[in-house]
């Protein structure tokens, strides 16, 4: 498997579900994230419609956002 960004950010260590949601909240197609995560683009699919894994993607994507505003605020945009 070849090396991502999420090797380089700690992510790896999460569960495979919680890798996949934040892959997910990151608009990455599935089959990518299958490929990352060690299942098929099938799997997360069916993961994507889990109440919790919905749950954990829009927490993911509400800290980026977060993440995102605060760098703006502190001139990190330009």
């Amino acid at each position: 498997m070849e090396r991502t960004i999420l090797d380089s950010d700690g992510l790896v260590d999460l569960p495979p579900k919680m890798r996949a949601a934040v892959l997910l909240a990151m608009g990455r197609p599935t089959e990518e994230i299958g490929s990352v995560v060690g299942v098929s683009g099938r799997t997360v699919r069916r993961w994507r419609e889990r109440p919790e894994v919905r749950a954990d993607i829009r927490r993911v994507r509400a800290r980026l956002l977060t993440g995102a505003v605060a760098s703006v605020r502190a001139g990190g945009v330009r």
